[in-house]
């Protein structure tokens, strides 16, 4: 069985309830209108919208979960 990729993100944070990481699916993008050179987008900018909608906080190269996202510095 073949799966679609998964990215995980592991919070930058270390708060006794830390929910320690998150697996988040990009999504599989096109570079031309007839369907050729198709990949996955692992970029840091859709990767951190892709956190967001977990509830955490991306900020540059950081990730913080729920838990943990008021500890940032």
């Amino acid at each position: 069985m073949i799966h679609d990729a998964s990215v995980e993100v592991t919070c930058d944070g270390n708060n006794s309830d830390c929910a320690g990481s998150v697996e988040v699916s990009p999504p599989f993008v096109y570079a031309s209108p007839s369907g050729a050179g198709g990949h996955y987008d692992c970029g840091e900018a859709t990767i951190n919208k892709l956190v967001e909608k977990h509830g955490w906080l991306a900020r540059g190269d950081e990730h913080f979960c729920e838990s943990c996202k008021g500890e940032e510095g």
